[in-house]
């Protein structure tokens, strides 16, 4: 078994049944569709393990292909933080995204 990244979940109150999944793989393994099946894999645990009613994720707006991670599995673009991740130095912007437990999702 190969090391390829690390995932998990940063868990709100439970009065508020809120998670924010969060993901990161070695670049060897970008582009090959893990991503997008962990992301999905972290929102069906957040909804049927562990009873929350809303998944979010942050993602650096110049991300695109985690963009799209977020989108293909149903997420909505919520919002924009002004330069609140600090990335090599620089200050960036991050784009906020949800799926709420009564959303349409195929998986």
């Amino acid at each position: 078994m190969n090391f390829i990244g690390v995932a998990g979940f940063s868990l709100s109150n439970n009065k508020f049944k809120l998670g924010e999944i969060y993901y990161k793989l070695d670049p060897a393994y970008w582009g090959k569709g893990y991503a997008t099946e962990l992301a999905k894999r972290l929102v069906v645990l957040g909804f049927d393990t562990l009873g929350l009613h809303k998944v979010e994720a942050g993602v650096a707006t110049e991300n695109t292909k985690s963009v799209k991670v977020l989108e293909k599995i149903g997420m909505t673009r919520e919002g924009l933080r002004r330069k609140i991740l600090p990335i090599r130095g620089d200050w960036k912007d991050n784009f906020h995204y949800a799926i709420v437990e009564d959303d349409p999702r195929d998986y």
